[in-house]
């Protein structure tokens, strides 16, 4: 994150005593103009004022288990820049799924004679968005095991910060990950009738 804030480790601690602390608002002050600046460089077409506030919904979730140690887990601006990230990319996501729907919706009630066929890579990819869509939605599995699996796999996160920031051994964050790309792929090959 451009013009990223100094970290305060006391400001954060204040965030981290609850939702109703009035720090949320001085934090909101400090990092918003430094997030706004962030989604325009890197993802302009997507709602700035959505993809903020989802953050600040998902790091009200976040900050109780918290603990900032730069020296091991990264920079707090590091980890806020993921979950803008993360937010804005869910966004896209979104946007493209309905473009898809408005798409398909357009195709039927105007058919025509030369309908324009998905190339096979597109179908592919289509199937893996919509099974990971699936995976991170599913609620028999673990939501901790979701979360490792979006840090490591999704944010490409480092492993070894992963395990760190869940209070997890490195050999679980592994194990996690290959678990849920096991189950991805069985998704995907479900959806497509291939094996991956």
């Amino acid at each position: 994150m451009a013009n990223a804030p100094v970290t305060s480790i006391t400001l954060l601690k204040g965030l981290a005593s609850g939702t109703d602390n009035a720090r949320w608002a001085e934090f909101f002050r400090i990092y918003e103009q430094p997030m706004r600046s962030f989604l325009q460089s890197r993802f302009p077409s997507v709602d700035a004022d959505d993809a903020i506030q989802e953050t600040m919904v998902a790091l009200t979730r976040r900050m109780p288990d918290y603990h900032y140690t730069p020296d091991r887990n990264g920079h707090f601006h590091n980890y806020l820049t993921g979950i803008l990230k993360h937010k804005a990319e869910d966004a896209l996501r979104r946007e493209a799924r309905e473009s898809g729907k408005r798409d398909r919706l357009a195709e039927l009630e105007n058919p025509s004679t030369e309908r324009n066929h998905e190339e096979p890579e597109d179908w592919k990819l289509a199937a893996m968005n919509a099974a990971l869509e699936q995976l991170l939605s599913d609620e028999s599995v673990n939501a901790r095991a979701r979360e490792v699996f979006r840090h490591v796999a999704l944010m490409h996160e480092p492993p070894a910060e992963v395990a760190a920031a869940f209070g997890l051994a490195r050999a679980n964050v592994d194990q996690i990950k290959r678990r849920m790309v096991q189950r991805l792929s069985a998704l995907v090959a479900a959806m497509t009738d291939e094996k991956y």
